[in-house]
């Protein structure tokens, strides 16, 4: 019998799991301080629901099969859709703007989406009913201080406009299918592709260069004033304008140090319809973070209202954290507590009185002398060693200490007052 999991999905080992979960904690924790209530969607959403965020290819990525009524439903692919519907129904006559977080895996029938996965996990934000800089500025703000309290101590935040490239595509002419490709080619950043894509076009000499250059229009302020002289579309120049307002307010969130401007950004979802953005960690070139505004997805539901979000990819957070020069380590045991005999009670009362002060505690499944008991102390990495034969006196052992007789009521206290 084969041992191994589906290609593409994969098991979690408990270093990776214990620190994918504290980082969802820790996300989850920060959005929470910025006012955001934790909501829960199902993992499955019809396709009908579906079909009015995605594009047919989006579509095509989704597990799908029928339920036993005949009806097509599908694994999420993103929450940001089932957050919309969510929105537009039951929480139809909540006040604007709301705020809300949300964990969990998504799926993706096509692995190259995840990086040879089809299954990763994410936190996400979502504010709905807000629009403007302020508000775009706000979800910024929080991604990056989301990076930071997962973990990450450098970092990078690149911001861009889905505006700007729709402007130039709307003062170019190619047809669909063109223009479909030339943003397929710099959402992937296939720079040849781009170059053949566009050699075989009408495209005037000004045209053709500004879509080649428009990739590396990428770096600070000074790119703004770059990319205005480059533009002689309202829609981009708007754009652009915004930029330069959610960059300030930025700068004002004290997040100038790490903020970038990268007009060259494309987004894989189309619902995308003002400022993106991407957070990068050192040494890895996909985004950990990414998020933008979608101010026409809810219309598309029935309650017409700006929106902006993000998400975090935890499996990334993990890969950062785990390259790093500390890596994350499984949560300290404690104490190990070991019995022989009539010990068994005291260990059992000791272990729940630890646990009772907030602390790890193992109690040991099958009696022990003192030489055994010290081999499984050391391979289970506790910190203390608590050894019970009789319920007036244990052996206490600290890491690297000596052993010392005390009633258990005084180890207990002992084990509390140096954990405060």
């Amino acid at each position: 019998m084969p041992l191994g999991g589906v290609p593409g999905f994969r098991d979690l080992l408990p270093e990776e799991a214990e620190s994918v979960r504290s980082a969802q904690e820790s996300l989850l924790e920060e959005m929470r301080r910025w006012g955001y209530r934790h909501v829960v969607t199902p993992m499955v959403e019809s396709i009908d629901v579906l079909e009015l965020g995605l594009s047919a290819e989006q579509r095509r990525r989704l597990f799908k099969f029928s339920d036993a009524r005949g009806d097509v439903i599908a694994l999420v692919g993103e929450r940001t859709i089932p957050v919309a519907r969510l929105v537009a129904g039951k929480l139809r006559s909540a006040e604007l703007p709301l705020r809300m977080s949300y964990a969990g895996p998504v799926l993706s029938a096509d692995e190259g989406r995840f990086h040879s996965r089809r299954e990763t996990y994410q936190v996400g934000a979502e504010l709905v009913g807000a629009s403007g800089p302020i508000a775009d500025a706000e979800v910024i703000a929080l991604a990056a201080r989301c990076l930071e309290a997962a973990g990450l101590r450098r970092y990078q935040v690149d911001v861009g406009h889905a505006e700007f490239f729709q402007g130039i595509m709307d003062a170019v002419r190619l047809p669909a299918a063109v223009k479909a490709g030339v943003r397929s080619a710099l959402a992937a950043r296939d720079f040849v592709a781009l170059e053949e894509l566009l050699a075989r076009t009408p495209l005037r000499s000004a045209e053709h260069e500004l879509l080649l250059r428009f990739p590396a229009l990428r770096g600070g302020p000074e790119i703004l004033e770059a990319a205005g002289g480059l533009v002689r579309n309202r829609r981009s120049e708007k754009a652009l304008a915004e930029l330069a307002r959610v960059r300030e307010l930025l700068v004002a969130h004290g997040l100038g140090a790490v903020v970038g401007l990268d007009l060259g950004a494309i987004r894989d979802f189309d619902y995308y319809t003002g400022v993106i953005f991407e957070g990068y960690g050192q040494d890895i070139g996909r985004p950990v973070a990414q998020g933008g505004r979608y101010d026409s997805l809810l219309a598309r539901f029935g309650r017409p209202a700006p929106a902006t979000g993000f998400v975090v990819q935890l499996d990334l957070v993990w890969e950062l954290l785990s390259g790093g020069a500390r890596p994350p380590s499984l949560p300290r045991i404690d104490a190990a507590v070991a019995w022989t005999g009539a010990g068994l009670d005291v260990a059992m009362r000791l272990g729940a009185t630890l646990r009772l002060f907030g602390m790890r505690a193992v109690v040991d499944t099958e009696p022990r002398r003192d030489r055994d008991a010290r081999a499984w102390w050391r391979a289970l990495g506790a910190e203390n060693l608590v050894q019970c034969g009789g319920a007036k006196k244990v052996a206490w052992t600290a890491r690297g200490g000596r052993t010392q007789s005390l009633p258990p009521e005084q180890v207990a206290a002992r084990l509390a007052g140096a954990q405060a």
